[in-house]
C-alpha cells in the first residue's frame, strides 16, 4: 500500500478504513471525515497535499502518521508550496460579499450550508468573499467544478480569504444552462421506457449538502438498467459535473418553483 502527497484520502480510506481516525486526530478540521455522509463528498478530491493545507500541516506529518498503521510511504524532494488555489482576476468592477465563518467553525458548526446559500445568492457583479482559518480546498474544487472562479490569499496565520466569482464573466467559460436540462416529453418518455425498472428517493426535506450526497449514493447503487427518480426542490446546478464524471444522464421535469422531478440514468 504505497501512498504519496497525491494520493487521495478516499482511496487512503479504502485501502484501510482505520486511516480515518488516524487522521481524524491531525487536525479538528479533518473530524468531518468520520460523517459517512460528508466523507463522501469531500474525501474524492481531497489528496494528502490538499489535506496539509487544510490542516496547517505538512504532507509528512500525515504520511507519518499513515506509516504507523501499515502504509508504504513514498515522499516528494520538491519544497513545499505556499499556500495558494484558483486563479488571479480583478475583482474592481465586483461588490464585495463577505462571509466569515471563523465564528461558526468556533463553535463547532460545519459553514458549508451558509456558504452555499450566500454563494447561489450571487448576482453577475458580486464576488462573494469567504474568511476562514484554513484554505477550503474541497469547496474550491467543488465551486471551480460548477461554475466559479476562486482566488484564495492568506492574510495571517488563522485568516485566509477565498475569493468566488461565477465564470459567466467577460473572459471566462459560462455557467451550466440550466434549461436545458428541463424536456417534459422526453422526462415521460424515459419514465415510460424504464416502467418498473425505477428507484424513487426524495430529497426535499434535505438540508445542503444532502441532497446531493444521497443522490450520488443512489446512483452508486443503481442496478443495471435502472434509472434514478428523484423528488427534488430544484435542478441541482453542484450535481451535474459529478453526473458528467460519471456518464450519467440527467433529465427534469418542473411541477412547481418548488417541485422538480428528475430521472438520471446511465449514458
Amino acid at each position: 500500500m504505497k501512498i504519496t502527497a497525491e494520493t487521495k484520502i478516499s482511496e487512503i480510506i479504502r485501502m484501510n478504513p482505520d486511516s480515518i481516525d488516524v487522521i481524524a486526530t491531525i487536525n479538528k478540521n479533518f473530524k468531518k471525515l468520520k460523517n459517512p455522509i460528508l466523507r463522501k463528498l469531500l474525501a474524492s478530491r481531497v489528496s494528502i497535499s490538499d489535506a496539509a493545507k487544510i490542516g496547517g500541516t505538512t504532507p509528512d506529518v500525515i504520511l507519518d502518521r499513515l506509516s504507523s498503521i501499515g502504509f508504504e510511504v513514498e515522499r516528494s524532494t520538491d519544497p513545499e508550496s505556499d499556500i495558494s488555489a484558483g486563479k488571479e482576476f480583478s475583482t474592481a468592477n465586483f461588490k464585495i460579499i463577505e462571509l466569515d465563518v471563523r465564528e461558526t467553525l468556533k463553535n463547532g458548526i460545519d459553514p458549508f450550508k451558509d456558504i452555499m446559500k450566500s454563494v447561489k445568492a450571487l448576482s453577475d457583479n458580486e464576488a462573494l468573499k469567504v474568511i476562514n482559518t484554513f484554505e477550503p480546498i474541497p469547496l474550491i474544487k467543488i465551486l471551480e467544478e460548477n461554475g466559479f472562479n476562486a482566488q484564495v490569499t492568506r492574510k495571517g496565520l488563522d485568516i485566509v480569504e477565498t475569493l468566488f466569482v461565477k465564470k459567466n464573466q467577460p473572459g471566462t467559460s459560462p455557467v451550466k444552462d440550466l434549461t436545458v436540462f428541463e424536456n417534459k416529453e422526453e422526462f415521460d418518455l424515459q419514465l415510460k421506457k424504464f416502467g418498473d425498472s425505477i428507484k424513487l428517493i426524495d430529497v426535499r426535506d434535505l438540508e445542503m449538502p444532502l441532497p446531493m450526497v444521497a443522490i450520488l449514493e443512489a446512483l452508486e447503487n443503481l442496478a443495471e438498467g435502472f434509472a434514478l427518480y428523484v423528488h427534488h426542490k430544484r435542478i441541482p446546478q453542484f450535481l451535474l459535473g459529478e453526473l458528467e464524471k460519471r456518464s450519467f444522464v440527467l433529465i427534469s421535469k418542473t411541477l412547481d418553483e418548488n417541485n422538480v422531478d428528475l430521472i438520471i440514468y446511465k449514458k
